[in-house]
């Protein structure tokens, strides 16, 4: 089918889109053949996507999408339509699962991540058993390789959403901070050097290390921790400061980081309740790379929390809690990662995500079938079901954003 260009001014409802449609700084807003409606193009315009390029038949006329009647939400027909795009949605998650983790490409990224996470249990023993100095080169290449594996920013929390199971708790966690602290230094510091960025990693690879005099009773608890538990818990970055203080030849920065990664912007956090401008800066990148990945991950005491709800949360709270500098320019990125993915919304209708609100990352624009919701104007409370969300993930996309 041919294609025309058009202004985004002379958009209508229930035109086509031809092209992926980007941002000037080259942001997706939304992907190829996305059927147009007042939000999207309200939203286009809000992007300032002055034209884009829409599907038109053979003579040149524009190619509209088939407006199908819809019948009443409690109608039978629509409930066993809305049951087949279900059935449909988890048969393609469960099939593209399984395709992404037969993958050459996720081969290879597990093969590395495994080999970093096993070094770095290897590193940390010798470290607090036998008080041995760290080789930061040795575990520093382990990750390298990993980012390596990935194509780009967006390919890699891919990469590691298809990892969510193999979690070993401290040690994928911290490889995880590592690889997120080292995406994050990378887009608000563009022009950063190759020897600050090994220093920012491997902050992220060492944050935790303290951990490991934490009993492990208490770190893999299964149900609430006492007060008494979580006190004991937080002392965790003492000891990682302590014991990162006394290794030669490493950044001190790096012990920084380990004891004030739990510190928030408006002192709320510990253990010296600083503030923004008192907390060193890789330890603001860690603190949003640390808290991401743990509420993302299966823990013994809860399941992963949804991503669009984690993004929320720091939407809501992280405007004070953490360093928006920072911040937004990791969300802009992480909710990219979601672009296309079908979700469950809390009608349990199956959707997919469609286009991202710059204002509300965490509610994006889903369509059902032939019907758009824009979760940030929805007034029924019309969300994404915090139960059984992302049933797949994005498609990788060749783009860095």
């Amino acid at each position: 089918m041919a294609a025309k260009r058009i202004l985004t001014s002379r958009a209508t409802q229930n035109m086509i889109v031809a092209d992926d449609v980007y941002t000037s700084d080259d942001k997706l807003v939304i992907p190829e053949g996305t059927v147009l409606t007042e939000d999207i193009i309200d939203s286009l315009k809000e992007y300032g996507v002055f034209a884009i390029r829409i599907k038109v038949d053979d003579d040149g006329n524009n190619a509209a999408a088939e407006n199908e009647k819809v019948t009443p939400a409690g109608d039978e027909a629509l409930n066993e339509q809305r049951q087949e795009i279900k059935n449909s949605a988890e048969q393609e998650h469960e099939s593209f699962l399984k395709q992404v983790k037969e993958s050459k490409e996720f081969e290879v990224f597990h093969s590395a991540f495994v080999d970093s996470v096993d070094n770095l249990k290897n590193v940390f023993s010798k470290v607090v058993m036998h008080n041995e100095q760290i080789d930061g080169e040795s575990i520093l290449s382990d990750v390298e390789n990993v980012v390596s594996k990935g194509r780009n920013s967006i390919h890699i929390l891919d990469m590691l959403q298809c990892m969510r199971g193999y979690d070993d708790v401290t040690y994928v966690h911290s490889v995880n901070v590592a690889l997120l602290s080292n995406m994050i230094g990378r887009i608000v510091y563009p022009d950063i050097s190759d020897e600050e960025l090994k220093v920012l990693t491997l902050a992220g690879l060492l944050h935790d290390i303290g951990k490991m005099m934490v009993p492990d009773n208490i770190i893999q608890k299964k149900g609430r921790l006492t007060l008494p538990e979580y006190n004991l818990v937080k002392t965790h970055v003492l000891f990682g400061n302590n014991i990162l203080k006394g290794i030669d030849n490493l950044d001190p920065r790096i012990a920084e980081v380990a004891m004030r990664h739990h510190e928030r912007c408006d002192g709320t956090g510990y253990p010296g309740g600083y503030k923004r401008e008192q907390i060193e800066p890789f330890a603001r990148i860690v603190a949003i790379a640390d808290t991401y990945d743990a509420m993302t991950s299966d823990r013994a005491y809860r399941a992963a929390i949804c991503p669009f709800d984690v993004i929320e949360m720091f939407e809501r709270e992280g405007i004070v809690k953490y360093d928006v500098a920072f911040l937004l320019p990791f969300l802009e990125k992480a909710v990219q990662a979601y672009m296309n993915t079908d979700v469950r919304l809390s009608t349990n209708q199956i959707g997919k995500v469609i286009m991202i609100n710059k204002n509300e990352f965490s509610k994006p624009v889903v369509q059902v079938g032939d019907e758009f919701y824009d979760l940030s104007k929805e007034t029924n409370d019309i969300v994404i079901d915090r139960q059984c969300n992302i049933l797949s993930l994005s498609h990788i996309k060749n783009k860095l954003v």
